[in-house]
């Protein structure tokens, strides 16, 4: 017996719904069987829920077939998402109502998740940006992975964003989850159907058609994450302040974060200062359960004419000393290590490294008041400065630390 439920899920409109039966054979008659098929169907579409008599006789006669009638036709959106509302703890494999599949197609991804229990599996081994793509004709996917989307789907960003195979590829990566693939690329190999004219070409190739800057805009942020599967870098979140400076500065840091991070990249307008990069910071990585490195352009941009001085520090302390910081953190009580630290500020400059634990510990609020953070997790967390530890200000300990900088980093 399967620890939770497996469900396959799709949708249909008019001009296709005929294809259902023939479509629906081909997954019972899959080496592995699924709990429950449900057809999310619009009553928008099928007014007073008439749907073809060949239909109607269908689903009487299979048992395990659930039509889920949801009031606004989202096309290609309600494939999936309304089962995930209804099944939040089921594993949901999204298929096309167009699509014939192999007899071994669900087999295929129950081995793949078995090997990889807490990622979403893609039937497609497209890459975009450095991200394996989620893929529309079949995937295995948990409603953990899109936490969040119903923020996201409104009728604007529908119409602006025709295809949602990367929505979902950069929302799980919002939320902490990267796509693992099937042995099969199912977008290349799968033969489409339909009830006219019988059996099409192939997929060519997977068509990813939304742009990540669509996404971007409708996150409501800008992230750049290179990634890989035999990568373990560890995680930075670097914020950056879309002001001329802040671009300049964000250019520099990044060529030699890369090489030495995985990058999650939070541009904003500078408006509540850090909030944007501090939110998707406590969203993605107290789900990853992984220390993460932070840094924001806004600590060299405010800091006058030591800002050469701070990047330089940052890059020999993150860098150099990487290693020093993540055992710092290695630990189960919330814990933040910096360079330096005050007695009421976690860290001068924007520059730390924190475990999860630390990372959960603070509550992120929408403000203007660019110490709250700082302060926030001063209050819950342990901090430990490796270069100088509770600097008082404006003691001589604060002269000290700017002594340091200008004598090791300028």
């Amino acid at each position: 017996m399967r620890e939770r439920q497996l469900i396959v899920s799709l949708t249909s409109w008019s001009k296709r719904i005929g294809n259902l039966p023939r479509v629906l054979d081909c997954i019972w008659e899959q080496t592995v069987q699924p709990d429950m098929i449900v057809l999310n169907l619009a009553e928008e579409e099928f007014p007073n829920k008439t749907i073809p008599a060949t239909l109607s006789e269908y689903i009487i006669t299979h048992d395990k077939l659930r039509v889920n009638w949801v009031r606004e036709n989202t096309r290609v959106w309600k494939k999936f998402l309304p089962t995930l509302s209804l099944y939040p703890d089921a594993l949901i494999l999204p298929i096309d109502d167009d699509i014939l599949y192999p007899p071994t197609m669900i087999e295929d991804f129950m081995q793949m998740h078995t090997k990889y229990p807490d990622r979403p599996i893609s039937g497609n081994h497209v890459v975009y940006e450095g991200i394996k793509a989620h893929c529309g004709c079949a995937s295995l996917v948990q409603a953990k992975f899109f936490a969040g989307w119903e923020q996201y789907v409104t009728p604007a960003f529908r119409n602006a964003c025709p295809s949602s195979d990367l929505f979902y590829t950069y929302l799980a990566a919002k939320n902490g989850y990267f796509y693992a693939e099937t042995e099969t690329d199912y977008m290349k190999s799968a033969i489409t159907y339909n009830e006219v004219s019988g059996y099409s070409a192939s997929f060519s190739k997977g068509r990813l058609r939304m742009s990540h800057e669509a996404i971007y805009k409708a996150l409501g942020m800008e992230v750049l994450r290179p990634f890989n599967d035999n990568d373990h870098r560890p995680f930075c979140v670097l914020g950056s302040m879309q002001t001329e400076l802040g671009k300049v500065i964000e250019k520099e840091m990044l060529e030699w974060l890369v090489p030495h991070f995985n990058v999650y990249l939070v541009r904003h307008n500078g408006q509540a200062f850090e909030y944007t990069a501090i939110k998707f910071l406590k969203d993605v990585m107290s789900r990853t359960n992984a220390p993460c490195f932070y840094l924001h352009t806004k600590g060299a941009v405010y800091t006058r004419k030591l800002s050469h001085r701070v990047r330089n520090m940052w890059r020999y302390e993150f860098v150099s000393r990487q290693a020093e910081y993540l055992k710092v953190v290695d630990c189960e009580q919330p814990r933040v290590a910096c360079p330096y630290t005050g007695s009421d500020k976690v860290t001068w400059y924007n520059g730390w490294c924190a475990n999860a634990a630390a990372i959960r510990a603070f509550d992120v609020i929408e403000t203007n008041n660019r110490f709250y953070y700082e302060y926030e997790l001063c209050r819950n967390v342990d901090v430990v400065g490796l270069r100088m530890n509770n600097i008082n200000e404006p003691k001589e300990e604060r002269v000290a630390m700017h002594q340091d900088l200008k004598d090791n980093f300028d």
